[in-house]
């Protein structure tokens, strides 16, 4: 058991969160909106505690936008564009002051450039180090759930009924290994990257292929051997489609950390010590 343990956190997928599942709306003393503020700090000390990681990261998409939309146009093309929402309805209106009160308890944290994601980020983190440390992913983003192996987690937060996502956890739910999700993916879509998927593979269907032929590559190769001639025929149709989306997917680690590791060390002594300055400083006393 390493004593190790890397906290890296998808920060947009932790802000969207938290500002559309807060019970309520919180106001400021200038009565702006801070539920986020308040959602995304009360999480991740939460996770924290229950963690006890030694270093932590907390990775955002930048504005640079994805090299992914440039391969496969509709890629993401159903995200709503928050450019013209109103600050109360606009989850990145809170953003800035959720990087000011990371800035004061020492969390490292990061906006993605030159065309990478959170996703990819995080990918290169887990590349480097998952050898050497115990790591914890925290997001609901199941493009992660290709990276679990024996050291490697995906801490999906909420509240009382978080779950965390080892191997067994991914083939319990899924029926495939934590290696195939990615092929998985590739064949039954994802609606909110909005990938098509192969029209008429469902989940059932993907777990048998990857299964029996392995990923996508395999069952390709195998398509003579198929017995059910609807899912060859329509394998067979979108071999293109299902190619690019597994390119699409998969996590390849190629991103350039932002941060050294032992540039990324928690001080646990700062979360008491700022506590009432985060608190003045967003508005909430």
């Amino acid at each position: 058991m390493y004593k190790e343990r890397l906290l890296l956190v998808d920060g947009h997928n932790l802000l969207f969160q938290m500002f559309y599942g807060m019970p309520a709306k919180i106001l400021g003393k200038d009565n702006k909106p801070i539920h986020a503020i308040v959602g995304f700090l009360g999480a991740l000390l939460k996770i924290i505690k229950n963690i006890e990681p030694s270093n932590i990261v907390v990775i955002f998409d930048g504005e640079s936008g994805s090299n992914r939309a440039e391969i496969n146009p509709e890629y993401k093309a159903n995200r709503t564009d928050y450019t013209d929402i109103e600050e109360i309805d606009n989850p990145f209106s809170q953003l800035e002051d959720i990087m000011k009160s990371l800035e004061y308890i020492n969390i490292r944290y990061f906006e993605t450039i030159n065309g990478f994601e959170a996703d990819d980020v995080i990918a290169s983190y887990v590349k480097m180090y998952r050898e050497k440390m115990k790591i914890f992913i925290v997001s609901n983003d199941t493009d992660f759930l290709q990276l679990i192996d024996k050291n490697v987690s995906l801490y999906v937060y909420r509240g009382k009924n978080t779950v965390i996502y080892d191997e067994e956890k991914v083939f319990e739910r899924y029926g495939v290994k934590s290696a195939m999700f990615a092929d998985y993916k590739a064949l039954v879509g994802d609606k909110s990257d909005n990938l098509k998927g192969v029209p008429k593979v469902g989940p059932k269907t993907a777990t048998k292929l990857i299964n029996e032929y392995g990923g996508v590559h395999s069952i390709l190769e195998n398509l003579t051997n198929i017995q059910l001639p609807s899912i060859k025929a329509t394998l067979n149709e979108n071999i293109a489609r299902v190619k690019v989306d597994l390119d699409l997917i998969k996590l390849t680690g190629n991103a350039p950390l932002p941060f050294l590791i032992h540039d990324t060390i928690y001080n646990y002594n700062n979360e008491k010590s700022t506590t009432m300055k985060i608190l003045k400083d967003t508005g909430i006393v």
